[in-house]
């Protein structure tokens, strides 16, 4: 949530307990009076004659509260103690049709016309509510209400007051739309952004129940519609409605109500036919909203309270999100009720209910966008766990099926490759066999030393495919980690080159930049390591020329290097020879299975190192190697 919503909402309160405390002044029960009829020809003349004088009832604290209904009151205010530049006001500022009657020296009466029924035009001063200038005199006026609710307050001011305590009250309903605007902004961003049903009922119950708030504190006609007033009270009524119908499709949703409450959804319909009536009287049957108005408003409380059980249930739950969800009903239900029972004539119209009321919404508005919001970050918290398992999961399931395929693809090859030495044996057993049948011993010695020799090399090739196909199992192991030892990679190069054919050995010119090279790793793959590279450099290396092997430190990091006098690799290669079953087209002419370079590179990654080609080597090819020089069991194969 934005951080200038709570500062808005602070503001909000500071307005509403200011002008809960303006300055004006009240009438009283000796001094204010009533007389309610369901006649609505009576005139002035009949109600200020003596006969219908004692008819008049005086008013609990000078204050009107009838509900809503058909009648139509008459108040009758004793005016005394005027202040200057009187003004009579009359709220809330949604009372229909007012007219005031203010006796003339002379004799007769002046009547003054006012209400929200009326343009904005007709007023003497363009305020939010009705007001009358009033003639500085001590004397008794008689105000006219014809009004669908019939609560209303009046309250003497003087003019610079009551044009003071306006403007501030215009600041603090900028305030509170500015707070109102700021969620339906949110609402309708979260709609347009997730496309979700639910956001767009919620946006429509946000911004329906703006309008209603918008209309009923008499803006709309103020500064909407100053000479459509009938269109302004349409939005006060439509809001009304639409607020209900989309409250009740939202939080039923939201609460589960349909498929975990079935009775309470049915409850949750019937109030949004409440609202539907609303909407539906406000268009086409006026006269029916004393009636339709009154039952919403009784369902909205009703079916608030029977709502509290799920609330509760929703609250034990113990999940952030969750509880503030189930605190925005109770909420909004404890600051809406005064209102709500005042609107209905049960309590004694109160101004401060009336400036409270305008910012009863906006708590537990509040709370349930922080809900939602937390609620949402756990939902898109286990969303993104959920996908990091699948991911997890799907990654796993394709290193499977890679290294079953790599095995297929490499039991395929060796099974092609082991065809030619066993065919070699195989005819070269048949001819000694033949040989020794067929000839002296004397004859066919040196024929059968070079089928031995054959024989022998058969043999030593079928060795090295089964050892790179042990080398290749072992290192495709991905998670059984590194059987990690310290261990010295010079030593462990000494080692390796006296694995190599002696005949060999002498070629290599080791060497170091230390008289050690300690470091941890897994000794068996470092030296399969180590012998791929060294074997690749025997096999491309032109004949008889030296093979370098480097060992240095530098920085965190110890390097060793292979350098040899060959062909080289051709631009572009550089990295593809290092994928498995790779074999460049000039060395297609030498034996191989193209899976040297690539179980090296493996086996440095799996040790947090890196292989690759020092392209600065001008004589042929040259590796490079690089490895940490502490390397731990974290590392593993990608």
């Amino acid at each position: 949530m934005p951080r200038a919503l709570p500062i808005l909402l602070l503001l909000c309160l500071f307005f509403a307990a200011h002008a809960a405390q303006a300055g004006f002044r009240p009438f009283s029960e000796r001094d204010a009076s009533a007389f309610c009829s369901a006649d609505a020809s009576l005139g002035i003349e009949q109600i200020s004659s003596p006969d219908w004088q004692a008819r008049f009832q005086p008013l609990p604290d000078g204050k009107l509260a009838r509900g809503y209904g058909h009648d139509t009151c008459w108040l009758r205010l004793k005016l005394q103690g005027l202040p200057p530049q009187p003004w009579l006001e009359l709220i809330p500022s949604y009372l229909a049709r007012l007219s005031l009657y203010q006796p003339l020296p002379g004799g007769g009466w002046q009547r003054k016309d006012i209400g929200s029924w009326l343009p904005v035009s007709t007023m003497e001063l363009p305020l939010s509510t009705a007001g009358f200038s009033l003639q500085p005199r001590e004397q008794t006026v008689f105000i006219k209400v014809q009004s669908l609710t019939l609560n209303a307050q009046p309250r003497l001011w003087s003019e610079p007051e009551l044009v003071a305590h306006h403007n501030e009250r215009l600041l603090q309903l900028g305030l509170i739309y500015g707070y109102m605007l700021t969620m339906v902004l949110i609402a309708l961003a979260a709609w347009l952004i997730i496309r979700q049903v639910q956001h767009a009922k919620l946006f429509g119950y946000i911004l329906a129940v703006a309008c209603h708030r918008f209309a009923t504190d008499g803006m709309a006609r103020l500064l909407l519609f100053p000479e459509q007033p009938k269109i302004a009270l349409l939005c006060n009524y439509i809001g009304l409605g639409a607020a209900v119908i989309f409250g009740c499709a939202y939080f039923a949703q939201l609460l589960g109500l349909k498929d975990g409450h079935p009775r309470t959804y049915r409850l949750y319909q019937l109030q949004a036919a409440t609202g539907a009536a609303t909407i539906a009287c406000a268009l086409f049957w006026p006269y029916g909203l004393a009636y339709s108005i009154p039952l919403t408003l009784y369902a909205i409380i009703v079916i608030n309270l029977l709502s509290m059980p799920i609330c509760w249930r929703l609250w034990q739950r113990n999940g952030g999100g969750d509880r503030l969800i189930a605190l925005h009903l109770p909420t909004n239900l404890a600051l809406n009720i005064p209102a709500l029972l005042l609107h209905l004539g049960h309590i004694p119209y109160q101004s401060w209910i009336q400036e409270y009321g305008r910012l009863a919404d906006l708590p537990p508005i509040t709370l349930l966008y922080i809900g939602l919001f937390l609620r949402m970050r756990t939902l898109e918290r286990e969303r993104i766990e959920a996908l990091h398992q699948a991911s997890q999961a799907q990654a796993d399931s394709q290193r499977q099926r890679e290294a079953r395929e790599e095995q297929a693809d490499l039991l395929a090859m060796i099974t092609h490759e082991i065809r030619t030495p066993v065919a070699i044996i195989d005819a070269a057993s048949s001819s000694l066999r033949l040989l020794e049948e067929d000839e002296p011993a004397q004859a066919v010695q040196a024929q059968r030393q070079a089928r031995h020799e054959r024989i022998q090399r058969a043999l030593q090739r079928m060795q090295e495919l089964m050892l790179l196909a042990e080398q290749h199992g072992r290192a495709g192991v991905v998670d059984a980690g590194l059987h990690s030892q310290s261990l010295d990679l010079l030593e462990l190069t000494r080692q390796t080159l006296e694995h190599l054919e002696a005949g060999t050995q002498g070629r290599f010119w080791l060497q170091s930049g230390g008289p050690s090279m300690p470091l941890c790793g897994d000794a068996q793959l470092l030296s399969v390591l180590l012998q791929n590279l060294m074997e690749n450099a025997l096999k491309y290396a032109h004949p008889d020329t030296p093979i370098q092997i480097g060992i240095h430190h530098r920085g965190d990091h110890i390097v060793w290097q292979i350098s040899d006098h060959g062909p080289g690799i051709a631009p572009g290669q550089e990295e593809a020879i290092f994928q498995r079953f790779t074999r460049l087209a000039e060395t297609s002419n030498r034996p191989g299975l193209g899976l040297g370079l690539h179980l090296a590179r493996r086996i440095a990654v799996q040790h947090g190192g890196e292989l690759g080609l020092d392209p600065h080597w001008p004589h042929g090819a040259s590796f490079i190697l690089h490895l940490p020089k502490a390397v731990h069991d974290q590392y593993s194969l990608a």
